[in-house]
């Protein structure tokens, strides 16, 4: 009994220990625009791949990650960014001149988030597509934002992900 007890925990140990050296073998991959990240979330290591968007004068202003593990089957886009976005008010995505998709998002007192299940078609412009274009309503001005989205790598990126 003892035999199969030490058994299981050098198992577990060494899966425990695979993981975390698999993370870190892909954590801070560059793919042109996109990078592999790695986060501790309840006490397991999960990975994404992600790109900031960038404003000169204001710093990052958006950042988009694509995981894995949010949903049991299809992959996940999260958009984070300021709480400028009018959540009540349309909010749209496109990619190159494919049909937009329309979204909507949470907002706290920090940021509002916006994400979407990326299923078949999408996941295809993603990996086709060069460019996309989150579109929303600006509480402040209550004019058109948008904010592009290079996807110049995510294939890469996104299948490195994928193998782990």
């Amino acid at each position: 009994m003892k035999y199969l007890y030490f058994q299981m925990l050098l198992i577990s140990t060494l899966l425990l220990s695979a993981e975390a050296s698999l993370a870190a073998s892909i954590e801070g991959k560059q793919y042109k625009d996109w990078r592999i990240d790695c986060q501790q979330a309840n006490g397991r290591e999960f990975c994404f791949v992600s790109q900031p968007l960038i404003a000169k004068s204001n710093g990052v202003i958006m950042v988009t990650t694509v995981d894995i593990v949010q949903h049991s089957t299809l992959p996940v886009v999260t958009f984070r960014l300021s709480t400028m976005l009018d959540a009540t008010k349309e909010i749209q995505f496109k990619i190159d001149k494919n049909q937009p998709i329309g979204l909507k998002a949470k907002c706290n007192e920090k940021e509002c988030i916006v994400n979407f299940l990326l299923d078949k078609r999408m996941l295809n412009e993603f990996k086709r597509g060069s460019r996309g274009v989150l579109a929303f309503i600006a509480k402040d001005t209550n004019k058109p934002k948008y904010f592009p989205l290079s996807l110049s790598g995510f294939t890469k990126a996104y299948n490195r992900l994928r193998k782990g």
